[in-house]
């Protein structure tokens, strides 16, 4: 009997949840076909079976977060004798039963001859917290909203049985649809579902989006209410680690304009593939790494670690927040390789397809909303890199060369730098060998 265990996808991740089982007690399972989707705090990954045989039997159901390790399934052969299951129970029961908290007695009122002194036992209705802990927990698990369930508890708190009665009511959806719809404003009770046994997908209320905006603007007017949006797993990790990037490394930043003719006419003048220009950025920034390879350093506490291997990662903006993908060794790879891998990549974080490996082991980072319009940015550090380059789009500006005015397409390009490992001097020696690269399109 083979017991499969909630992976550990990456250093960083404590806890996961299951999206969906894509096998059911009783079916067949070969090794590497997929078996169940995980979302974790980056990304939502699919987990190929380690073995074949039959899944006899589905420990953990979905939108429960436990942490990585912890038994989610057994597969074996289809008249094997199933283990003890209470093994298994007890580890799951720890983390979705926490320790009772104490109940809240109500305390009798005071006689009306004695003073009106309420005793220290005895909680102000004002004083209670409205969602009970547990319950908190329990519709984080679940993707539930508790500030609108009306509680059961005393003086109307809402216990985790309240909460777990509303996720019964509610449609059954993945928690990428779930936070979807919450950040969209979506209802998914008016969402049909497309996945297993009607569940909302993603794809779901994408299209519940679509149709919302192509729905003629109604006469009503807004409420001008605001509203809460429960933060997801990426957002949550997004918001911590750019946090800490902000609060440990002494940002400081440097621009050069560049004109990126040269680079137009070589892209159209290619006949086998057509990088973008991010490809372009992204392979001038390997070659100006390798001439300065104290830019491809982290901060160690007590030395400078200078990394061999150049793993340029590319920022991926998502519905939820943003992902970096990394290509590896991208010192030892040509433009062509560099923009098959960076589309590919991509396509994967897109359709939440990428792997632990996919995403981690990065050393530079580049970071480009040229494509959404922006001339100029600054952006906040990938830890462990030690700087980020932010490019803005390409932009026919008016220039002078030579004395005369010229119009030229102008990228503008902006180096962070973690001042504890990079000087200024060599931030802008290594912004002018890029810019040397970019010009003269020598890739």
């Amino acid at each position: 009997m083979h017991e499969i265990k909630m992976p550990q996808l990456g250093q960083s991740v404590e806890e996961a949840s299951i999206v969906e089982w894509f096998k059911k007690e009783g079916d067949n399972v070969e090794q590497g076909e997929p078996l169940f989707s995980v979302q974790t705090d980056k990304a939502e990954v699919e987990y190929e079976a380690p073995a074949s045989g039959t899944l006899r039997k589905i420990l953990l159901e979905p939108d429960v977060l436990v942490p990585v390790m912890t038994v989610v399934a057994l597969i074996g052969d289809e008249n094997e004798e199933l283990p003890d299951l209470s093994q298994y129970e007890s580890a799951e029961a720890a983390v979705q039963e926490p320790a009772p908290e104490p109940e809240i007695q109500e305390q009798p009122s005071q006689p009306a001859a004695e003073p009106a002194v309420q005793e220290s036992g005895a909680p102000r209705e004002d004083d209670v917290e409205r969602v009970s802990p547990r319950a908190r927990r329990k519709a984080k698990e679940l993707g539930i909203d508790p500030s609108g369930l009306t509680g059961s508890g005393p003086m109307g708190r809402v216990l985790e049985e309240d909460v777990a009665a509303a996720a019964a009511s509610a449609p059954k959806a993945t928690p990428t649809a779930r936070r979807l719809a919450q950040a969209e404003g979506v209802n998914l009770a008016g969402v049909r579902g497309s996945g297993p046994e009607g569940k909302i997908v993603k794809e779901d209320v994408e299209r519940a989006i679509a149709a919302q905006a192509e729905a003629p603007v109604s006469a009503t007017p807004a409420s001008g209410g605001g509203r809460r949006v429960p933060l997801s797993p990426m957002r949550r990790v997004i918001a911590e680690r750019m946090a800490q990037s902000k609060a440990e490394a002494p940002h400081y930043y440097i621009t050069i304009e560049v004109d990126m003719g040269e680079s137009k006419k070589m892209r159209e003048s290619l006949a086998t593939f057509r990088p973008s220009f991010n490809d372009f950025v992204l392979r001038a920034c390997v070659r100006a790494l390798q001439k300065y390879p104290q830019v491809n350093a982290r901060w160690a506490g007590d030395s400078l670690e200078e990394v061999e291997d150049i793993n340029i990662g590319f920022a991926v903006a998502l519905p939820d927040g943003l992902i970096v993908p990394v290509i590896k060794q991208a010192q030892t790879k040509s433009l062509q390789e560099i923009n098959n891998e960076s589309r590919e990549l991509t396509q994967k974080a897109r359709d939440g397809k990428l792997t632990p490996d996919d995403y981690t082991g990065n050393t530079f980072t580049v970071s480009n909303l040229g494509a959404f319009g922006v001339d100029h940015f600054t952006a906040i550090i990938n830890q462990p890199d030690s700087a980020i380059l932010a490019a803005g789009q390409i932009k026919d500006r008016p220039v002078v060369i030579d004395g005369g005015i010229h119009v030229r397409p102008i990228m503008k390009l902006t180096l962070s730098s973690d001042h504890r490992v990079i000087d200024g001097a060599l931030a802008a020696q290594f912004m002018g060998q890029l810019k040397q690269i970019l010009e003269n399109a020598d890739y």
